[in-house]
């Protein structure tokens, strides 16, 4: 920019030498030009040095525009690497929250498994009967105290019922005896109520079939919750 000034500058300081030198040189010639005439001369004489100047600042103002453009693609260069960084930092922001939230879980989980008891149950043996088959069913407490504890089976089970236990400390079961049809083929639940160490209820649900004149189980560990019984 400043380079066209100059050359710009210097041009017009040559130019206007040189019509003065001309002017100079023919003195007595142009002091008898009319007003018309002096007008046509002036205009003549001064049209190349604008027309010049036109130019140039047509050359400064697209170097101007395009210095423009080019600030403003940096702008817009940062402003993409200023979302990309936001978004990182979002992205850590939202993993921490995430790892933080998942950290809390298992503190409360592992909270609530040092209050709570951990149930077992099963066949323990399977013997004929004047009805067909019995089997000796134990639910046994491997972890922590549980208090009120109250079983109940339901579904298609032949032996249906529902009876209390009390407490059943860690370590400690109770037994049972069932006695069915051997060719019973039912699948139920069994549901096991009771209140942690902290008097707060909660039940052990457990899918019971039977399979070849035994009682199976298994635990549902997804529909252990807290409950409020009526």
């Amino acid at each position: 920019m400043k380079k066209l000034e100059f050359w710009g500058g210097v041009t017009t300081l040559l130019y206007l030498t040189l019509m003065g030198w001309w002017i100079f040189e023919n003195w007595n010639d142009f002091l008898q030009l009319k007003l018309n005439e002096l007008g046509d001369f002036l205009a003549g004489t001064f049209g190349p040095i604008a027309f010049l100047w036109l130019v140039l600042g047509f050359l400064q103002q697209g170097r101007e525009l395009k210095l423009s453009t080019d600030a403003l693609q940096l702008q817009a260069e940062e402003l993409r690497n200023s979302v990309a960084q936001q978004s990182i930092m979002a992205e850590a922001a939202v993993q921490q929250i995430d790892s933080a939230r998942k950290a809390i879980q298992l503190q409360v989980e592992e909270a609530e498994r040092a209050v709570s008891a951990d149930f077992e149950v099963g066949s323990t043996l399977k013997q004929g009967a004047p009805e067909g088959v019995r089997n000796k069913f134990k639910i046994t407490n491997n972890r922590n105290v549980a208090y009120k504890v109250v079983c109940e089976f339901s579904g298609d089970l032949p032996f249906c019922t529902k009876f209390e236990l009390g407490t059943l400390k860690a370590g400690c079961y109770s037994e049972g005896e069932y006695a069915f049809s051997p060719d019973h083929a039912g699948t139920g639940v069994l549901s096991i109520f009771y209140e942690d160490v902290n008097g707060k209820e909660k039940l052990d649900i457990f899918s019971i079939w039977i399979d070849d004149g035994w009682i199976k189980s298994q635990k549902l560990r997804n529909k252990s919750s807290t409950v409020i019984r009526a």
